[in-house]
Protein backbone atom coordinates (compact mmCIF):
# COMPACT_ATOMS: atom_id res chain seq x y z
CA UNK A 1 0.00 0.00 0.00
CA UNK A 2 1.56 3.32 -1.06
CA UNK A 3 1.71 6.37 1.20
CA UNK A 4 -1.44 8.05 -0.18
CA UNK A 5 -3.51 4.89 0.23
CA UNK A 6 -2.10 4.44 3.73
CA UNK A 7 -3.27 7.94 4.67
CA UNK A 8 -6.71 7.28 3.16
CA UNK A 9 -7.12 3.94 4.91
CA UNK A 10 -8.93 5.37 8.01
CA UNK A 11 -11.53 6.98 5.71
CA UNK A 12 -12.03 3.67 3.93
CA UNK A 13 -12.51 1.95 7.29
CA UNK A 14 -15.19 4.47 8.30
CA UNK A 15 -16.90 4.13 4.92
CA UNK A 16 -16.84 0.33 5.23
CA UNK A 17 -18.38 0.42 8.71
CA UNK A 18 -21.17 2.81 7.63
CA UNK A 19 -22.09 0.78 4.52
CA UNK A 20 -21.94 -2.51 6.44
CA UNK A 21 -24.31 -1.17 9.10
CA UNK A 22 -26.68 0.05 6.40
CA UNK A 23 -26.69 -3.35 4.73
CA UNK A 24 -27.25 -5.12 8.05
CA UNK A 25 -30.27 -2.91 8.71
CA UNK A 26 -31.72 -4.09 5.37
CA UNK A 27 -30.74 -7.71 6.01
CA UNK A 28 -32.54 -7.69 9.37
CA UNK A 29 -35.49 -5.73 7.89
CA UNK A 30 -34.95 -2.73 10.14
CA UNK A 31 -34.94 -0.71 6.93
CA UNK A 32 -37.88 -1.48 4.67
CA UNK A 33 -37.55 -2.91 1.15
CA UNK A 34 -40.52 -2.53 -1.19
CA UNK A 35 -41.87 -5.25 -3.45
CA UNK A 36 -43.98 -4.88 -6.59
CA UNK A 37 -46.10 -7.37 -8.49
CA UNK A 38 -44.39 -6.37 -11.74
CA UNK A 39 -41.01 -8.13 -12.20
CA UNK A 40 -38.05 -5.84 -11.56
CA UNK A 41 -34.56 -6.62 -12.84
CA UNK A 42 -31.71 -4.81 -11.08
CA UNK A 43 -28.44 -4.11 -12.92
CA UNK A 44 -25.52 -2.60 -11.05
CA UNK A 45 -22.02 -2.90 -9.71
CA UNK A 46 -20.04 -2.67 -6.49
CA UNK A 47 -17.34 -0.44 -7.96
CA UNK A 48 -17.61 3.15 -9.15
CA UNK A 49 -18.28 3.37 -12.90
CA UNK A 50 -16.66 1.82 -15.92
CA UNK A 51 -18.12 -1.69 -15.75
CA UNK A 52 -20.04 -1.49 -19.04
CA UNK A 53 -23.45 -1.11 -17.47
CA UNK A 54 -25.05 0.89 -20.31
CA UNK A 55 -24.19 -1.59 -23.09
CA UNK A 56 -25.43 -4.41 -20.87
CA UNK A 57 -28.73 -2.60 -20.29
CA UNK A 58 -28.99 -2.10 -24.05
CA UNK A 59 -28.36 -5.81 -24.57
CA UNK A 60 -31.32 -6.63 -22.31
CA UNK A 61 -33.54 -4.12 -24.11
CA UNK A 62 -32.64 -5.47 -27.55
CA UNK A 63 -33.23 -9.04 -26.45
CA UNK A 64 -36.42 -8.70 -24.41
CA UNK A 65 -38.28 -5.49 -25.33
CA UNK A 66 -40.16 -7.22 -28.16
CA UNK A 67 -41.50 -9.78 -25.68
CA UNK A 68 -42.23 -7.53 -22.70
CA UNK A 69 -43.70 -4.08 -22.17
CA UNK A 70 -40.50 -2.70 -20.72
CA UNK A 71 -39.60 0.39 -18.72
CA UNK A 72 -36.09 1.56 -17.83
CA UNK A 73 -35.71 3.53 -14.61
CA UNK A 74 -32.47 5.33 -13.85
CA UNK A 75 -31.25 7.93 -11.41
CA UNK A 76 -30.27 10.22 -14.30
CA UNK A 77 -26.80 11.01 -13.04
CA UNK A 78 -25.60 14.64 -13.42
CA UNK A 79 -28.92 15.90 -14.80
CA UNK A 80 -30.06 19.43 -14.05
CA UNK A 81 -33.65 18.48 -13.20
CA UNK A 82 -34.97 17.20 -9.88
CA UNK A 83 -37.44 14.49 -8.90
CA UNK A 84 -39.35 12.24 -11.26
CA UNK A 85 -38.89 12.93 -14.99
CA UNK A 86 -40.32 10.87 -17.82
CA UNK A 87 -38.37 10.92 -21.10
CA UNK A 88 -40.24 12.70 -23.90
CA UNK A 89 -39.46 14.23 -27.28
CA UNK A 90 -38.53 17.42 -25.40
CA UNK A 91 -35.97 15.66 -23.16
CA UNK A 92 -32.23 16.27 -23.42
CA UNK A 93 -29.07 14.82 -21.82
CA UNK A 94 -29.19 17.81 -19.49
CA UNK A 95 -32.74 17.13 -18.32
CA UNK A 96 -32.63 13.33 -17.85
CA UNK A 97 -28.92 12.39 -17.99
CA UNK A 98 -26.76 11.24 -20.88
CA UNK A 99 -27.26 7.48 -20.57
CA UNK A 100 -31.08 7.54 -20.20
CA UNK A 101 -31.23 10.01 -23.10
CA UNK A 102 -29.13 7.69 -25.27
CA UNK A 103 -31.36 4.73 -24.53
CA UNK A 104 -34.55 6.74 -25.06
CA UNK A 105 -33.26 7.86 -28.47
CA UNK A 106 -32.32 4.35 -29.56
CA UNK A 107 -35.28 2.33 -28.31
CA UNK A 108 -38.66 3.80 -29.16
CA UNK A 109 -40.57 0.73 -27.96
CA UNK A 110 -39.80 1.24 -24.26
CA UNK A 111 -40.52 3.91 -21.65
CA UNK A 112 -37.65 5.67 -19.84
CA UNK A 113 -37.91 7.56 -16.56
CA UNK A 114 -35.45 9.01 -14.05
CA UNK A 115 -35.75 9.60 -10.34
CA UNK A 116 -33.33 9.41 -7.42
CA UNK A 117 -36.24 7.90 -5.47
CA UNK A 118 -36.64 4.60 -7.34
CA UNK A 119 -39.67 3.52 -5.28
CA UNK A 120 -41.46 6.68 -6.32
CA UNK A 121 -40.43 6.18 -9.95
CA UNK A 122 -41.66 2.58 -10.11
CA UNK A 123 -44.93 3.49 -8.41
CA UNK A 124 -45.62 6.36 -10.82
CA UNK A 125 -44.69 4.38 -13.93
CA UNK A 126 -46.86 1.40 -12.99
CA UNK A 127 -49.79 3.71 -12.19
CA UNK A 128 -49.46 5.51 -15.54
CA UNK A 129 -48.62 2.41 -17.58
CA UNK A 130 -50.35 -0.57 -15.92
CA UNK A 131 -49.55 -2.68 -19.00
CA UNK A 132 -45.86 -2.65 -17.97
CA UNK A 133 -44.69 -6.20 -17.34
CA UNK A 134 -40.94 -5.70 -16.88
CA UNK A 135 -38.92 -2.94 -15.20
CA UNK A 136 -35.16 -2.56 -15.62
CA UNK A 137 -33.65 -0.76 -12.65
CA UNK A 138 -30.38 0.84 -13.71
CA UNK A 139 -27.46 1.16 -11.26
CA UNK A 140 -29.49 -0.44 -8.54
CA UNK A 141 -27.17 -2.74 -6.60
CA UNK A 142 -26.86 -0.37 -3.63
CA UNK A 143 -30.48 0.73 -3.93
CA UNK A 144 -32.00 -1.74 -1.49
CA UNK A 145 -35.33 0.00 -1.04
CA UNK A 146 -36.68 -2.21 -3.85
CA UNK A 147 -36.67 -5.99 -3.98
CA UNK A 148 -35.66 -7.21 -7.44
CA UNK A 149 -36.71 -10.49 -8.99
CA UNK A 150 -33.20 -10.78 -10.41
CA UNK A 151 -30.06 -8.97 -9.29
CA UNK A 152 -27.32 -8.72 -11.92
CA UNK A 153 -23.88 -7.61 -10.75
CA UNK A 154 -21.28 -6.41 -13.27
CA UNK A 155 -17.53 -6.41 -12.67
CA UNK A 156 -14.68 -5.90 -15.12
CA UNK A 157 -12.14 -8.50 -16.17
CA UNK A 158 -9.23 -6.07 -15.63
CA UNK A 159 -10.33 -4.92 -12.17
CA UNK A 160 -12.70 -7.48 -10.62
CA UNK A 161 -14.34 -6.64 -7.31
CA UNK A 162 -12.44 -9.37 -5.45
CA UNK A 163 -9.12 -7.58 -6.17
CA UNK A 164 -10.46 -4.14 -5.24
CA UNK A 165 -10.79 -2.21 -1.99
CA UNK A 166 -13.37 0.08 -0.43
CA UNK A 167 -13.46 3.82 -1.27
CA UNK A 168 -11.42 6.02 -1.18
CA UNK A 169 -8.44 3.62 -1.16
CA UNK A 170 -10.06 1.55 -3.92
CA UNK A 171 -13.18 1.94 -6.02
CA UNK A 172 -15.69 -0.26 -4.15
CA UNK A 173 -18.92 1.37 -2.98
CA UNK A 174 -19.40 -1.27 -0.30
CA UNK A 175 -17.76 -4.42 1.04
CA UNK A 176 -16.75 -6.97 -1.59
CA UNK A 177 -18.77 -9.56 0.39
CA UNK A 178 -21.88 -7.75 -0.87
CA UNK A 179 -21.54 -9.74 -4.09
CA UNK A 180 -23.55 -12.45 -2.31
CA UNK A 181 -26.73 -10.43 -2.93
CA UNK A 182 -26.37 -10.97 -6.68
CA UNK A 183 -28.11 -13.78 -8.54
CA UNK A 184 -25.97 -13.37 -11.65
CA UNK A 185 -22.40 -12.06 -11.84
CA UNK A 186 -21.15 -10.90 -15.22
CA UNK A 187 -17.44 -10.35 -15.84
CA UNK A 188 -17.44 -7.63 -18.50
CA UNK A 189 -14.79 -6.42 -20.96
CA UNK A 190 -13.23 -9.87 -21.13
CA UNK A 191 -10.66 -10.71 -23.83
CA UNK A 192 -11.79 -12.31 -27.08
CA UNK A 193 -10.54 -15.68 -25.92
CA UNK A 194 -10.42 -16.78 -22.32
CA UNK A 195 -8.35 -19.86 -21.55
CA UNK A 196 -9.78 -22.49 -19.23
CA UNK A 197 -7.14 -21.96 -16.53
CA UNK A 198 -7.86 -18.23 -16.26
CA UNK A 199 -11.60 -18.91 -16.27
CA UNK A 200 -11.26 -21.41 -13.40
CA UNK A 201 -9.06 -18.97 -11.46
CA UNK A 202 -11.69 -16.23 -11.69
CA UNK A 203 -14.46 -18.65 -10.76
CA UNK A 204 -12.47 -19.67 -7.69
CA UNK A 205 -11.73 -16.08 -6.63
CA UNK A 206 -15.34 -14.98 -7.08
CA UNK A 207 -16.33 -17.74 -4.67
CA UNK A 208 -19.79 -18.26 -6.16
CA UNK A 209 -22.62 -19.02 -3.76
CA UNK A 210 -25.03 -21.87 -4.43
CA UNK A 211 -27.70 -19.56 -5.87
CA UNK A 212 -25.32 -17.70 -8.22
CA UNK A 213 -24.20 -18.08 -11.83
CA UNK A 214 -21.14 -16.53 -13.48
CA UNK A 215 -20.95 -15.30 -17.08
CA UNK A 216 -18.31 -13.57 -19.21
CA UNK A 217 -18.94 -10.91 -21.84
CA UNK A 218 -16.75 -8.94 -24.22
CA UNK A 219 -17.10 -5.53 -25.86
CA UNK A 220 -17.75 -5.28 -29.58
CA UNK A 221 -17.76 -2.11 -31.68
CA UNK A 222 -19.91 -1.62 -34.75
CA UNK A 223 -17.78 -0.98 -37.84
CA UNK A 224 -20.11 1.78 -39.04
CA UNK A 225 -19.38 5.34 -37.92
CA UNK A 226 -22.52 7.33 -37.11
CA UNK A 227 -23.24 10.95 -36.32
CA UNK A 228 -22.25 13.89 -38.54
CA UNK A 229 -20.26 11.58 -40.78
CA UNK A 230 -21.61 8.12 -41.65
CA UNK A 231 -18.81 5.90 -42.97
CA UNK A 232 -17.49 2.40 -42.73
CA UNK A 233 -14.68 2.20 -40.20
CA UNK A 234 -12.27 0.91 -42.86
CA UNK A 235 -12.52 4.27 -44.66
CA UNK A 236 -10.49 6.05 -41.95
CA UNK A 237 -7.57 3.63 -41.76
CA UNK A 238 -5.26 5.87 -43.78
CA UNK A 239 -5.95 9.12 -41.95
CA UNK A 240 -5.26 10.56 -38.54
CA UNK A 241 -8.28 11.10 -36.29
CA UNK A 242 -8.97 12.83 -33.01
CA UNK A 243 -10.60 10.79 -30.21
CA UNK A 244 -12.68 12.46 -27.50
CA UNK A 245 -13.90 10.54 -24.44
CA UNK A 246 -15.74 11.49 -21.28
CA UNK A 247 -16.29 8.04 -19.78
CA UNK A 248 -15.04 6.30 -16.63
CA UNK A 249 -12.75 3.88 -18.47
CA UNK A 250 -11.80 4.56 -22.08
CA UNK A 251 -9.24 1.74 -22.41
CA UNK A 252 -11.49 -0.54 -24.50
CA UNK A 253 -12.35 2.35 -26.84
CA UNK A 254 -8.70 3.36 -27.25
CA UNK A 255 -7.51 -0.23 -27.67
CA UNK A 256 -9.97 -0.73 -30.52
CA UNK A 257 -8.22 2.00 -32.51
CA UNK A 258 -4.79 0.68 -31.59
CA UNK A 259 -5.79 -2.82 -32.66
CA UNK A 260 -6.95 -1.45 -36.02
CA UNK A 261 -3.71 0.55 -36.39
CA UNK A 262 -5.45 3.92 -36.59
CA UNK A 263 -3.27 6.98 -36.04
CA UNK A 264 -4.95 9.19 -33.42
CA UNK A 265 -4.64 11.84 -30.73
CA UNK A 266 -6.79 11.51 -27.63
CA UNK A 267 -8.58 14.18 -25.57
CA UNK A 268 -9.89 12.72 -22.29
CA UNK A 269 -12.50 14.11 -19.89
CA UNK A 270 -14.01 12.75 -16.68
CA UNK A 271 -17.02 10.43 -16.71
CA UNK A 272 -20.38 12.07 -17.59
CA UNK A 273 -18.57 15.26 -18.56
CA UNK A 274 -20.84 18.13 -19.61
CA UNK A 275 -19.17 19.70 -22.63
CA UNK A 276 -19.30 23.42 -23.32
CA UNK A 277 -18.79 25.40 -26.52
CA UNK A 278 -15.28 26.57 -25.58
CA UNK A 279 -14.14 22.96 -25.20
CA UNK A 280 -15.61 21.99 -28.57
CA UNK A 281 -13.86 24.97 -30.19
CA UNK A 282 -10.57 24.02 -28.55
CA UNK A 283 -10.84 20.40 -29.72
CA UNK A 284 -11.71 21.44 -33.25
CA UNK A 285 -8.72 23.79 -33.38
CA UNK A 286 -6.49 20.70 -33.43
CA UNK A 287 -6.91 20.63 -37.20
CA UNK A 288 -8.34 17.12 -37.50
CA UNK A 289 -11.31 17.02 -39.86
CA UNK A 290 -12.73 13.84 -38.37
CA UNK A 291 -13.35 13.60 -34.65
CA UNK A 292 -14.60 10.35 -33.15
CA UNK A 293 -16.19 10.07 -29.75
CA UNK A 294 -18.21 7.56 -27.77
CA UNK A 295 -21.93 7.19 -28.27
CA UNK A 296 -22.59 8.49 -24.76
CA UNK A 297 -20.47 11.61 -25.34
CA UNK A 298 -22.11 12.30 -28.70
CA UNK A 299 -25.51 12.60 -27.01
CA UNK A 300 -24.32 15.88 -25.45
CA UNK A 301 -21.89 17.10 -28.10
CA UNK A 302 -24.55 17.01 -30.85
CA UNK A 303 -26.35 19.96 -29.23
CA UNK A 304 -23.30 22.24 -29.52
CA UNK A 305 -22.05 24.04 -32.63
CA UNK A 306 -19.53 22.02 -34.61
CA UNK A 307 -17.45 22.97 -37.65
CA UNK A 308 -15.80 19.57 -38.04
CA UNK A 309 -17.35 16.14 -38.60
CA UNK A 310 -18.05 14.36 -35.31
CA UNK A 311 -18.86 10.66 -35.38
CA UNK A 312 -19.24 7.85 -32.88
CA UNK A 313 -19.00 4.08 -32.71
CA UNK A 314 -21.86 2.06 -31.29
CA UNK A 315 -20.86 -0.41 -28.62
CA UNK A 316 -22.47 -3.72 -27.73
CA UNK A 317 -21.70 -6.68 -25.52
CA UNK A 318 -21.46 -10.32 -26.51
CA UNK A 319 -21.39 -13.39 -24.31
CA UNK A 320 -18.28 -15.52 -24.61
CA UNK A 321 -20.34 -18.62 -23.85
CA UNK A 322 -23.52 -19.90 -22.16
CA UNK A 323 -25.78 -17.11 -23.43
CA UNK A 324 -28.68 -19.58 -23.61
CA UNK A 325 -28.23 -20.39 -19.93
CA UNK A 326 -28.41 -16.68 -19.10
CA UNK A 327 -31.62 -16.40 -21.13
CA UNK A 328 -33.14 -19.37 -19.29
CA UNK A 329 -32.35 -17.93 -15.86
CA UNK A 330 -33.60 -14.47 -16.87
CA UNK A 331 -36.98 -15.73 -18.11
CA UNK A 332 -37.42 -18.17 -15.24
CA UNK A 333 -37.00 -15.38 -12.66
CA UNK A 334 -39.48 -13.14 -14.44
CA UNK A 335 -42.21 -15.79 -14.41
CA UNK A 336 -41.58 -16.97 -10.83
Amino acid sequence: MNRVKFLLFPLSLIYLIVTNIRNLFYDFKIFKSNSFDTPIIGIGNISVGGTGKTPFVEYLIKKYSKTFNMVLISRGYKRSSKGFQKATSKSSPNSIGDEPFQIFNKFKNIKVAVDKNRVNAVSKILAEYPETDLVLLDDSFQHRKINSKLNILLTTYSNPFFNDFILPVGSLRESKTSFKRADIIVVTKSPERLDKIKLKTIQHKVNLQSHQKLFFTKISYNNNLKGDCINNFSSIKNQKVFLVTGIANSSSFINFFKKNKIDFDHFSFSDHHNYNQDEINQIESSGNNLIITTEKDYQKIQFLERKNKWSYLEIEIKFLENEDEFDTIFKKRIFM
